[in-house]
């Protein structure tokens, strides 16, 4: 997983985290910390921050999965910016809509 999208992530569903996953998460992908940077700052073990953050990063893809806040954001904003006219827009953004209702 790219730097980017794990941002993305964290800023979507970062807060169905813990808060020590939260906390640990932020330091590593957001302040760039290294696992052993983070580790002696929390006082806890490198293995643990590694842990924290594999399993953090785990679901927040399987958040992803689930709910596809951000594959419908991206297909929203692709639509917005390929649409000729207000009415095509109006379309495919009724389209998506329906299709979302669909799959539930």
């Amino acid at each position: 997983m790219n730097n980017i999208l794990a941002n993305e992530l964290i800023d979507t569903y970062g807060s169905l985290l813990t808060l020590r996953q939260q906390e640990i998460m932020d330091l590593y992908m957001k302040e760039d910390l290294s696992y052993s940077e983070i580790a002696q700052e929390l006082n806890i073990s490198r293995t643990a921050v590694m842990d924290a953050v594999h399993k953090g990063l785990q679901l927040l893809e399987k958040y992803e999965k689930n709910i596809k806040f951000l594959q419908f954001k991206k297909e929203i904003y692709s639509i917005i910016e390929t649409s000729t006219t207000l009415e095509e827009c109006k379309r495919s953004l009724n389209d998506l809509l329906n299709t979302i209702t669909q799959e539930e």
